[in-house]
């Protein structure tokens, strides 16, 4: 979807029409391949991320190696038919919405089943898997069956699909509208790639368009530039009705939308016709959801359960980060129905709020700091470590630089046997926790040796303090350390720089945001008093450290 997509109901003075017919041409003949014409149409303007889709990492992902491209196939499977054929097919489809034929449907047929073969068939594959989704929701919020169809041009039934304008999901909301229909975007969650959540808001989006113009097609149009471009073709055509008719008064994307939907009804249901299949990685078609209400990473789920992480960020696209924020509020897990079970069954072990999942992320608990009595590595931590297949109990000791008894303790263990899945406690201070981030946890021997350095360190400076020549030379000593200090401070102000060439539509902002920095960082190295005047051309020093 394009443009703002804000409902406009400021033109409820306008008269719309009664819904008439859909322009048809009768006579085939007139029709000629004109496909080079309209098919730049669609690759340079279709709003739909499909054309930037096809080459997108997300079809590749799902491509098996054995697809062959358009040029690889042999010529003679593909079949052409008349238009007559393809005029009875769309005429044969059980559907409310009219679905016409000429030249500009046969374009994009043609696109769909010659030139975009080996992406349709990636798509047929996913179609399996989300149109019973889009199914059972239409039927629920009453509108047209047919219209699933518009996620195929949307997003390619990708459901982290972006377009070049911010709307995201399969049905490609813009931030604005995804809100107006209660969906929930924040910085853990896009609920506009929630298969669920987004096609109701989509149904209930294209059921409110409907009200306005009472045509299915002219909704489907607003749907991809707005009712305010639709209101305008509208006014400028004096008053038609009739999508055909105001063809010529329609953005120039919106022109090649709605045939663009035409075709891939066609394409969707006579796929078989042109020897097209589905292809690409199932999704499990049986799933079920369970409700989380502790804060949980999908790596925890896929660590515990052995389901590829893959699996479940497809099942669950709208967990940005792989956190589901369950503290917040309930939210919904979608799982293979065969794993429902198993996830009831370990949720002890699946819930780790102190899991290294987590790392770097304190989530409201308490941080322990240096003390002015004590080393901060005196602090003792506490972390529940989740058992691997196969780990052993003297695995994790190593691991943590404890021993086996005191993990037994820890955990009022009896036997050294462990089963796949078991939460353990493990307590360790903060020195051992940066071994550990290193990969080596330190011995005993190695602690005692560092603690008795310092005290003979310690033992010399006390007696050359002793006698006159030692004060000197303890005097000379702060000064070399002064000095040394004020050497590393003239270091660390040499900061690395990166230059960065403001670029239009570029703010202060988005370039703090691409090289990690903050706005005012970036604003202060640049002496920029007012951060909203920035030319662009304009050179930018960026900190690196």
């Amino acid at each position: 979807m394009k443009g703002i997509k804000k409902f406009v109901f400021a033109f409820t003075g306008l008269m719309i029409l009664s819904t008439s017919s859909f322009a048809q041409v009768k006579d085939s003949s007139l029709f000629k391949k004109t496909e080079t014409i309209y098919e730049k149409e669609f690759e340079a303007n279709l709003d739909s991320v499909l054309n930037s889709f096809f080459a997108s990492k997300y079809l590749k992902i799902h491509q098996q190696s054995f697809l062959m491209s358009t040029e690889e196939e042999d010529r003679n499977d593909i079949p052409v038919y008349p238009d007559s054929v393809y005029m009875q097919r769309l005429g044969n489809l059980p559907n409310v919405i009219n679905l016409p034929y000429n030249e500009h449907v046969r374009s994009f047929i043609e696109l769909y089943v010659n030139k975009k073969r080996k992406s349709v068939k990636v798509m047929l594959g996913l179609a399996q898997y989300y149109f019973p989704i889009f199914e059972e929701i239409l039927d629920k919020t009453g509108v047209p069956q047919e219209l699933k169809y518009l996620a195929v041009i949307e997003s390619a039934l990708n459901p982290k699909a972006v377009s070049g304008v911010g709307a995201t999901g399969l049905w490609q909301f813009m931030y604005t509208t995804g809100k107006m229909y209660d969906l929930k975007i924040n910085s853990l969650v896009d609920e506009r790639r929630d298969p669920i959540k987004s096609s109701y808001a989509a149904a209930r989006y294209l059921k409110d368009l409907y009200t306005i113009y009472k045509d299915w097609t002219l909704a489907i149009a607003a749907y991809n530039c707005g009712p305010g471009n639709v209101n305008k073709a509208i006014k400028r055509s004096g008053g038609k009705n009739d999508f055909w008719e105001i063809y010529p008064y329609l953005p120039q994307e919106t022109r090649g939308y709605v045939p663009a939907f035409i075709a891939a009804n066609y394409m969707m249901n006579y796929y078989k016709e042109h020897n097209l299949f589905p292809s690409g990685d199932a999704f499990p078609v049986l799933t079920d959801t369970v409700m989380v209400n502790e804060d949980l990473h999908l790596e925890q789920v896929s660590s515990v359960l052995n389901i590829p992480i893959k699996q479940l960020r497809e099942l669950n696209p709208q967990y940005k980060n792989d956190i589901i924020p369950g503290k917040s509020e309930a939210y919904s897990l979608k799982l293979p129905v065969n794993m429902i079970t198993s996830f009831i069954e370990y949720q002890d072990s699946i819930y780790s709020q102190d899991s290294a999942f987590f790392k770097g992320m304190t989530k409201g608990k308490f941080v322990p700091v240096a003390s002015r009595y004590g080393k901060s590595s005196e602090f003792k931590q506490k972390i529940r470590h989740v058992v691997g297949k196969n780990e052993t109990i003297s695995q994790i000791a190593t691991k943590y630089g404890v021993t086996v008894g005191q993990i037994k303790k820890w955990n009022h263990l009896r036997s050294t046997t462990l089963k796949k899945g078991k939460l353990l406690v493990i307590y360790y201070s903060a020195k051992e926790e940066k071994a550990i981030e290193s990969g080596k946890p330190e011995s005993e021997s190695e602690k005692l040796k560092e603690t008795e350095k310092p005290d003979s360190e310690n033992a010399n400076q006390s007696e050359e303090v002793d006698t006159p020549k030692g004060k000197e030379k303890n005097k000379t000593t702060q000064k070399e350390v002064k000095e040394s200090k004020k050497s590393k401070t003239k270091e660390s102000s040499k900061v690395k720089t990166k230059t960065h060439k403001i670029k239009p539509g570029e703010s202060l902002y988005s370039i703090a945001q691409k090289y990690g920095v903050t706005e005012d960082e970036l604003a202060k190295f640049n002496n920029i008093k007012n951060k909203k005047k920035i030319n662009a051309g304009q050179t930018l020093k960026v900190p690196q450290n």
